[in-house]
């Protein structure tokens, strides 16, 4: 039996990001996921990449500029993929630090979607929440 306050039963997130040109799109961010091409088509003008535990979903569609949006990923290694991005040729800004906190940069895609990548730098569960 239900109570109003049980937790809502996710099975997976996803994250859908319009673009103006899907196969440069699609180039793009194979690179910026480090992998040789989306993970799914499921129908034309839609791609999708399975990063960590969510989908990122890429479609043909109208692009408004400055989004609400952003896109944040956690990494574990916030030097080590910055290194990998600018290999691939994928600008990225300079590592900000919050010390004892977080560490960050922004990217941004050809459309000018703004993208965080940071890693978290405590353990303090008052910053973290209970994440494994």
């Amino acid at each position: 039996m239900s109570s109003a306050h049980d937790e809502i039963d996710v099975r997976e997130m996803i994250v859908q990001i319009e673009v103006s040109d899907l196969d440069k799109s699609r180039s793009w961010n194979s690179k910026l996921f480090g992998k040789k091409g989306p993970d799914l088509e499921p129908f034309p003008g839609n791609v999708e990449y399975k990063i960590g535990g969510a989908w990122v979903q890429i479609v043909k569609g109208k692009v408004v500029p400055s989004s609400s949006w952003n896109l944040q990923l956690e990494v574990r290694d916030l030097q080590r993929e910055r290194e990998r991005l600018r290999r691939e040729g994928i600008a990225a800004t300079e590592i900000k630090t919050v010390p004892n906190v977080i560490s960050f940069f922004d990217i941004k895609d050809p459309d000018r979607n703004t993208m965080r990548w940071f890693q978290v730098l405590t353990s303090d569960p008052k910053v973290t929440g209970n994440r494994s």
